[in-house]
């Protein structure tokens, strides 16, 4: 489009031609000058092939005239037209009335913006407009060259939902600074409203001070639109139009014409809610009572740590200069079976896409602790597995169920297994004869007139005799036999991988110890029984077998051992 004012100003005596009373002098919504306005419209513009519209930016936008190709276009009559505003065929509503206002104000040409109108029948349709001031009828009007520019739009589809739908600004530059084009991101980015108002502006406005380089040097941007040096992964400062400054990450690639550089563009994202993101998610990490971490399974299994906070260090025992994500500084973390047990668990969630969950030790013993590790799992584009989550330390929690089952398992008073230990011992014992033949033998004693005892000198020596025969037991008995008090006066002996011939050997010298430690005053003895368990028996049968056999030495005179 042309300069201003390309068209002559024309002048006519409006007043003078203008005898009707309803008459107000004015050329907007005149009836009586309808016709001259016409005719001076038509004689300028009526034989134009684009469609051109008069708007008076000072009354709210109003449509003053329309040439024929307009009308044609839009699919109004004339008369239809002159009652129209800008905003009813402008998708922007009245917000494009600041538009308008800012256009008037410009001088020194017409410049194309992009809009969308709505046309009589409803259909929406993207345009360019040329729009630029003219002085007109003493007036001071802008003067609307519309193209229709739909069916380029919708044949650059792509470019232009690349341009205005990334969350990303992008705008251009020619070699000077002065922008040639800007995305809707840019526009918001530098806190405008429309293209408009930054189309006219230079990329100097809203290049941040602290960025600026030193006197005869020229800013990076500049210096990549003017002489196609390539900007990547920038990160600094630029300046909205309220003055405040934002952090961003720039990119500058040179618009390049045959050798001839011609500008750049420029892509930016807007920083600040990422640093606010990481600010507020290293302080979420900082509070979690745990080490945060997050480790990537890659297609064929191989697990990487990728990731883990400041906590991880005093979570793990290491050094402050150790790097917790370091495979070398993790290895002696775990034992060899350790650290299979938790690669298996960690590919079992990722073949699920399940939550990850798994406690384990780290560590030696007497420093080691345990750990409880949860994560949830995302499978990635391209393949991988992310797991992101935390690891606690439960090793406290882990002493006091060791505790709590040990005393669960323990007999209070003598300090041996009880009952239920020994029956879980017996059954591990049934299925490893069952499942390898391993044998296994069994003692049961029992102390004899004990009831005699606690009626003679009290309970209070039937405990003290307790707790020696528990002793005597213990001290002739190995780490993989189960010494339990079976109930009352009565103890058990589960000697696994041990045939007839020790265990009798075994239960003969408990007999003897017994009678020659002279356990109370008046002397103690003990009736035993003792088994090996036979092919294909049951435990609960072998039990009542050598049980049997216990009641026998009690028959059969007491202190003695009898065979099952």
């Amino acid at each position: 489009m042309g300069e201003q004012n390309v068209y002559p100003a024309v002048r006519p005596d409006l007043a003078s031609s203008c005898a009707g009373p309803e008459c107000t002098g004015m050329l907007l919504r005149c009836p009586t000058l309808n016709d001259t306005r016409c005719i001076l419209f038509d004689t300028l513009f009526g034989t134009n092939s684009a469609p051109i519209l008069l708007i008076d930016p000072e009354s709210e936008g109003a449509v003053v005239d329309a040439n024929k190709k307009a009308l044609e276009f839009y699919g109004y009559s004339r008369d239809e037209f002159r009652q129209l505003h800008v905003y009813d065929i402008n998708t922007l509503g009245r917000a494009v009335l600041a538009v308008m206002r800012e256009i008037s104000s410009w001088s020194g040409g017409h410049y194309p913006q992009r809009f969308r109108h709505r046309l009589a029948d409803g259909t929406v349709r993207d345009v360019h407009v040329y729009a630029g001031p003219i002085d007109l009828v003493d007036r001071k009007l802008l003067l609307c060259v519309v193209q229709d520019i739909t069916e380029v739009i919708e044949g650059e589809q792509f470019n232009r939902l690349l341009l205005e739908s990334v969350n990303v600004g992008v705008c251009g530059i020619d070699n000077a600074g002065a922008f040639t084009f800007v995305n809707p991101e840019a526009v918001r980015a530098f806190g405008f409203l429309h293209e408009s108002e930054v189309i006219k502006l230079d990329i100097r406005r809203f290049l941040g001070t602290a960025d600026r380089p030193m006197d005869g040097e020229a800013h990076r941007v500049l210096e990549a639109a003017a002489t196609g040096a390539a900007v990547q992964g920038l990160e600094c400062t630029m300046r909205r139009e309220d003055g405040t400054l934002f952090p961003v990450r720039l990119v500058a690639s040179p618009i390049r014409v045959g050798d001839e550089v011609k500008g750049a563009v420029l892509s930016f994202t807007d920083l600040t809610r990422e640093r606010q993101r990481e600010d507020e998610v290293a302080d979420l990490m900082n509070a979690i009572p745990g080490a945060v971490f997050r480790a990537v399974m890659k297609p064929r299994g191989e697990i990487e740590i990728t990731y883990f906070n400041g906590a991880a260090r005093s979570l793990l025992g290491l050094a402050d200069g150790d790097d917790p994500t370091s495979p070398a500084v993790l290895s002696p973390l775990l034992t060899r079976p350790g650290w299979v047990g938790l690669v298996r668990s960690l590919r079992g969630a990722a073949r699920r896409l399940g939550a990850w969950e798994r406690e384990f030790p780290i560590g030696g013993m007497g420093e080691g602790k345990w750990l409880l590790g949860r994560a949830s799992t995302r499978r990635q584009p391209n393949g991988d597995v992310v797991f992101n989550g935390v690891l606690l330390d439960i090793t406290d929690r882990k002493l006091l169920e060791a505790r709590l089952e040990d005393a669960a398992l323990t007999d209070p008073l003598t300090g041996l297994a009880n009952r239920r230990r020994f029956e879980i011992a017996l059954k591990e014992s049934e299925r490893l004869h069952a499942t390898t033949g391993s044998p296994y033998s069994l003692i049961v004693i029992d102390i004899d007139h004990f009831k005699q005892l606690n009626d003679r000198y009290g309970h209070g020596a039937g405990d003290d005799t307790l707790r020696c025969l528990a002793d005597t037991l213990r001290l002739r008995s190995r780490q993989s036999d189960c010494v339990a008090r079976w109930g009352g006066e009565e103890f058990v002996l589960l000697l696994p991988a041990t045939t007839m011939g020790l265990a009798s050997a075994l239960a003969s010298d408990i007999r003897s110890a017994v009678t020659e430690a002279r356990l109370s005053a008046d002397g103690l003895s003990v009736s035993i029984g003792v088994g090996e368990v036979v092919l294909g028996e049951d435990a609960g049968a072998f039990f009542r077998r050598v049980d049997a056999a216990l009641y026998r030495a009690k028959a059969n005179g007491r202190d003695r051992v009898e065979l099952a």
